[in-house]
């Protein structure tokens, strides 16, 4: 059990910093100002920023949701950006420029306005979730983002090669670390896991879907841009929010929580990443995609 926190708090320490440097080796001015510019963008920015956190608190207002797992679920919805989408929206032909504008400026939009989020959802789940101080917040998470993603937009300015070279494998350490992390915590939380009730799960699973629903209509007409915000929406930053759960020691009680919502999260969008391509393919006349050994005998 040692050695699992132990791998927890290294992780957690890392891969802030990995997060950090991969937004700022992935600062193309070209991209960033070719997604801005498009009018999706403000709207995504409206559904990550608004719309979601405001879904997240309804449901775990409404619905009798234990307050951890409602702290859990309220500050990963008030922690946007999208880190770990882009490749899926890639593979899932999104609007690749729009996703990365909304990833960049989500995060620092985030790391701004973190310490008035934590002063809220302080105040709205007392029980759960207890802010660090501006010092703890500035050391911790601030600054171990900032730093790497300032570093990152230099050298891509210095050395837009090399730049490009240690882009992948920051964001493969980055991912790997993150899944590393939430497993651990799995592991680590188990018996705390086995009390939650039925309807941790069911709030987890109605703010997934609601969130990709809420990017998909926002991203109308064009199914790129709808692929891009629905995905945007529902991934988030999981990275603020478990260097915020291990700051103090009354969050850390949050860490195990997040993992599982991590899971179950990636399990809810499956069901609308495997839909998602057909529904673009007939929306831009190309009918539903065929299996590769009908393709043959579907034109005779």
């Amino acid at each position: 059990m040692d050695f699992l926190h132990a791998l927890i708090g290294l992780m957690i320490s890392t891969f802030i910093v990995a997060l950090g440097l991969s937004q700022g080796l992935s600062w193309h001015l070209e991209d960033l100002g070719r997604g801005v510019r498009q009018l999706a963008f403000a709207r995504g920015l409206g559904v990550c920023l608004v719309g979601v956190p405001l879904l997240a608190l309804i449901v775990v207002k409404v619905l009798p949701v234990p307050p951890v797992a409602a702290g859990v679920i309220a500050l990963m919805a008030f922690c946007p950006g999208l880190p770990m989408a882009l490749n899926v929206v890639s593979k899932q032909k999104g609007n690749l420029p729009l996703a990365l504008a909304l990833s960049i400026t989500l995060s620092l939009v985030a790391v701004v306005l973190l310490p008035l989020s934590l002063k809220l959802l302080g105040q709205l789940f007392p029980l759960a979730i207890q802010p660090p101080t501006y010092r703890v917040l500035l050391s911790k998470v601030i600054l171990p983002f900032l730093v790497p993603f300032a570093l990152g937009v230099g050298l891509q300015k210095l050395s837009p090669v090399w730049a490009r070279r240690l882009r992948k494998p920051v964001k493969i350490y980055f991912n790997v670390a993150l899944t590393v992390a939430a497993l651990a915590l799995l592991a680590a939380s188990y018996p705390l896991l086995k009390q939650l009730r039925v309807w941790a799960l069911v709030a987890m699973v109605v703010v997934t879907l609601g969130s990709m629903a809420l990017g998909h209509v926002a991203g109308r007409p064009r199914p790129g841009d709808r692929t891009a915000l629905a995905i945007s929406a529902a991934f988030g930053n999981p990275a603020f929010a478990f260097c915020l759960g291990g700051t103090t020691y009354p969050m850390k009680s949050l860490l195990g929580v997040m993992g599982l919502y991590l899971l179950i999260r990636t399990l809810a969008m499956v069901p609308y990443l495997l839909w998602n391509p057909r529904h673009q393919a007939s929306e831009r006349g190309g009918g539903p995609t065929l299996p590769p050994g009908r393709r043959a005998s579907a034109n005779p």
